[in-house]
């Protein structure tokens, strides 16, 4: 595997993660969720593992939306939002490990952070929660599991599918040349992995007893069908997304 990854003492391969701005962080939930501008809009909105805040802080100041953005108390994002708020003093934005039981809102979503969470069931069901009798759930996420990416270890690999074709402890021992985080594994990783394949996302989503109102499963390069095929659609689906509202 180390054939395929980069010296330790080189740069990491740009990601979209890394390369990431207020200005361009939307650009991956306007892509997969349609009419997302409008879903948004003048809208109160729960970012619901918003991470470095970028996207909570891009809907706040583009759309003039009430926006909340939530995640676990961790120092790297909490400096990261102390930067974006002074940057962008909106009133409408906050950056938040603390959210008050009684605050509801029109739209809660998850942006890449699905396939993080340690149970992604629970987080839905939490999510539905925070909804008002007419809200809805936007959830959109890459890569899942078995997808080229699904390792999320393209940061100094870029070998695909390495979670099929090493053991685990074969990448995590690789791995602990590029983080130092300690972990043995996919679960361990800073920010987590939960191994979220296609078939067990669309199983959370059928037991959440939410009404599916648009979802879609999209293919590496645009490859036509795929998405369709058993097996291929684990292995050649990108992203995933969907809208959920209360039946």
């Amino acid at each position: 595997m180390l054939m395929f990854c980069r010296a330790p003492d080189q740069a990491e391969y740009p990601s979209g993660t890394t390369n990431t701005s207020v200005d361009n962080a939307l650009s991956f939930l306007l892509k997969t969720v349609p009419d997302f501008p409008e879903l948004v809009k003048n809208r109160s909105v729960l970012d619901f593992g918003c991470g470095f805040g970028h996207q909570a802080t891009a809907i706040a100041r583009d759309y003039d939306a009430e926006v909340v953005g939530l995640d676990l108390p961790r120092p790297a994002l909490k400096e990261n939002w102390d930067r974006l708020l002074q940057q962008y003093p909106l009133p409408n934005l906050k950056l938040t490990t603390d959210l008050p039981a009684e605050k509801r809102f029109d739209l809660v979503y998850s942006c890449s952070s699905f396939e993080h969470f340690d149970d992604p069931a629970a987080i839905l069901r939490m999510m539905r929660d925070r909804l008002k009798p007419e809200g809805k759930v936007v959830i959109s996420f890459a890569e899942p599991w078995y997808s080229n990416s699904g390792s999320h270890m393209d940061g100094f690999c870029r070998l695909p599918w390495v979670n099929l074709l090493f053991s685990e402890r074969t990448v995590m021992s690789v791995r602990s040349r590029y983080r130092s985080d300690g972990a043995v594994r996919y679960e361990d990783v800073e920010g987590g992995l939960n191994r979220m394949t296609v078939a067990r996302f669309e199983q959370i989503i059928k037991e959440s007893g939410m009404r599916v109102e648009w979802f879609k499963l999209w293919s590496t390069r645009g490859l036509p069908a795929v998405t369709e095929v058993p097996v291929l659609r684990e292995l050649l689906t990108s992203a995933c997304s969907c809208i959920l509202s209360n039946r």
